[in-house]
């Protein structure tokens, strides 16, 4: 898939790619007080425009999934993301420029929103999850992270914290055989309950675009009033149920993290993905054999 950008007049325009990774080394990182988490590898080179590197893993890609991700959102959906004005290569590194989004995160507005603003956040976030789901690409049938030449390594809360990358996985049903041969392995170790009835891994309904880090860190209540979605390292075509999934333990971890409780927001989960409570059930009994190589 080749990037196009539809382009409007930026502030970097006139800088080559050189001069992007200069101002790169010495430009302003976006990090204060009050956004601890979530911003560290982001840099001013510009008033208006920001980079920060691409998460790929493999060693030498021509392209960055996220930068494709953000190009495909942008195309096909009215959910506000950050525009890639440019995306440069330095060797094995691949930065995204991209426009700043005046605002602040989500996990700093909420405590002072009013029941039925945190209702409306959840109202359009859900119309989000929907418009993503409703993409249609030629690379939809490819498990992961965007590409145009080859699967890629999946990043994935559903992988577990131990080892949260697996695959590239060549197809749907490579990545439905991964996890069943896991879940022949939990269910030998007999070191899990589980009910007599286990299922198969459920890939029975297509691939979806899928965010996979819904958090209130990666949501960012612009200047412009609109909720801005942002931060799509870990996005790609994964089973819909994925979605329901990591934003759970996502928002366990920052719950962990912060050290505070939010129950409202753990209670619009199934609202904004779709409820997934039978293959959150599925997975908990093969989530030991997801920590072993």
């Amino acid at each position: 898939m080749e990037l196009i950008l539809f382009k409007s007049p930026s502030n970097i325009d006139d800088l080559s790619n050189d001069e992007i990774l200069q101002r790169r080394l010495t430009g302003t990182k976006l990090m204060d007080s009050t956004t601890p988490m979530g911003r560290h590898g982001i840099v001013h080179i510009t008033d208006g425009i920001v980079t920060n590197t691409a998460q790929d893993f493999e060693e030498d890609v021509d392209e960055a999934s996220e930068a494709l991700a953000l190009n495909m959102v942008f195309i096909h959906t009215t959910i506000p993301v950050p525009r890639v004005r440019r995306v440069v290569k330095e060797q094995y590194t691949i930065l995204i420029a991209m426009d700043y989004i005046p605002g602040r995160q989500l996990s700093e507005v909420r405590p002072s929103l009013s029941l039925l603003a945190k209702l409306r956040i959840a109202i359009t976030l859900r119309s989000y999850v929907r418009q993503l789901r409703s993409i249609r690409h030629p690379l939809s049938a490819v498990q992961g992270p965007l590409a145009t030449n080859e699967p890629r390594v999946c990043e994935s809360p559903i992988f577990g914290q131990v080892q949260s990358t697996r695959g590239p996985f060549a197809s749907y049903r490579e990545l439905s055989a991964f996890f069943n041969d896991r879940l022949r392995r939990s269910l030998k170790s007999n070191l899990t309950h589980h009910p007599t009835d286990m299922g198969k891994f459920d890939d029975s309904a297509p691939l979806v675009f899928t965010h996979q880090d819904l958090n209130m860190r990666n949501l960012m209540v612009g200047d412009d009033g609109r909720l801005w979605l942002v931060d799509w390292a870990w996005s790609g075509f994964y089973p819909r149920w994925f979605e329901f999934i990591a934003m759970k333990r996502q928002a366990d971890n920052e719950e962990m993290l912060t050290g505070k409780k939010e129950p409202l927001w753990d209670a619009f989960i199934p609202f904004i993905c779709g409820p997934s409570f039978k293959q959150e059930r599925w997975l908990a009994v093969v989530s030991r054999s997801l920590d072993w190589v």
